[in-house]
C-alpha cells in the first residue's frame, strides 16, 4: 500500500520538506505516554517529546486523535504524517510501517486483571484493546477475547462482569491501580510480551521524514534532553 507520504518523499528525492504540515495521529488517554484533558488538549511524555522533536526539526506539527486501532492503518493511507502513544515496535507493525529509533524501553511483563477466583486466561474470556500487542498475544496464543476500541470499553466489560480477565499495561499505571482498588481487582496471571521498545512510526518508505526524526531524537538523547523529559512523567 503507498500513502502520501511515500509518494511526497519520492518527489522530492527523498528530502522531506519541513514547511509542510505534519499531521501527528494518537491515541489518548495511555497515561503517561498521551493525556488529554477536558478540553481536549493533548500533554504527556510523548507529547513533550515530539513538541521537542518538532522544535529542532522546524516541523510544523498538528496533533490529531484516533483509536489506537486506527493509528497504523492511518499512516499507511496518508491520513497522518506520523503515528505515535506508547506504540511498542514489534516484527509484525515493522511490515506495515517504519519505526524511528526506539525512544524508551518496556517492560515485557504484562498482567491480566480481574476479581480473584477469575480462570486462568486458557480458560477465560478475556477483555483487550484493539490493535495492540495484547491483542495480538491473545491471538497468537489461541485464547478467547473480545476486543474494543479504548481502553475505557476494556475496563467497563471487566467491571460490569462480560469478560472474566482484561490484558493490558496496567502494571506501572497509578490510575490503573487506584480503578482496580475501587472494583475489587487485582493482578491475577502475566505473560512476557517482548518488543523493541517505544517509537514513532511513519508509512513505509517515508526515508525523509524517517530520518529528519532520527536526528531529532538523536540530539536530545545525546544531550539529555530525552532523559530530562522521562524523568518529568516517570519518576
Amino acid at each position: 500500500m503507498s500513502c502520501l507520504g511515500t509518494i511526497a518523499a519520492l518527489a522530492t528525492g527523498l528530502t522531506f520538506v519541513s514547511a509542510e504540515t505534519v499531521v501527528i495521529g494518537t491515541d489518548g488517554p495511555f497515561p503517561t505516554y498521551v493525556l488529554v484533558d477536558e478540553a481536549g488538549t493533548i500533554t504527556g511524555f510523548e507529547r513533550d517529546v515530539m513538541d521537542e522533536v518538532c522544535s529542532r526539526a522546524a516541523l510544523i506539527c498538528a496533533w490529531e486523535l484516533a483509536s489506537f486501532d486506527q493509528l497504523i492503518p492511518g499512516v499507511m493511507s496518508g491520513q497522518f504524517d506520523v503515528v505515535l502513544g506508547g506504540m511498542a515496535v514489534t516484527r509484525e507493525r515493522q511490515q506495515l510501517v517504519d519505526f524511528t529509533q526506539p525512544y524508551r524501553a518496556t517492560d515485557p511483563e504484562e498482567w491480566y486483571i480481574g476479581r480473584p477466583g477469575a480462570p486462568a486466561p486458557a480458560a477465560a474470556l478475556t477483555a483487550v484493546q484493539s490493535g495492540t500487542v495484547h491483542e495480538a498475544h491473545l491471538r497468537g496464543l489461541g485464547h478467547r477475547f473480545v476486543s474494543f476500541s479504548n481502553e475505557a470499553d476494556v475496563l467497563e466489560a471487566l467491571r460490569i462482569g462480560q469478560v472474566d480477565l482484561a490484558l493490558g499495561p496496567y502494571q506501572t499505571r497509578a490510575d490503573i491501580t487506584d480503578y482496580m482498588s475501587a472494583e475489587g481487582f487485582d493482578f491475577l496471571y502475566s505473560d512476557l510480551i517482548p518488543d523493541g521498545g517505544v517509537a514513532m512510526a511513519v508509512c513505509k518508505g517515508n526515508t525523509g521524514l524517517l530520518d529528519t526524526l532520527n536526528a531529532a531524537l538523536d540530539g536530545m538523547r545525546a544531550d539529555g534532553t530525552i532523559t530530562t523529559i522521562e524523568s518529568r512523567w516517570f519518576d
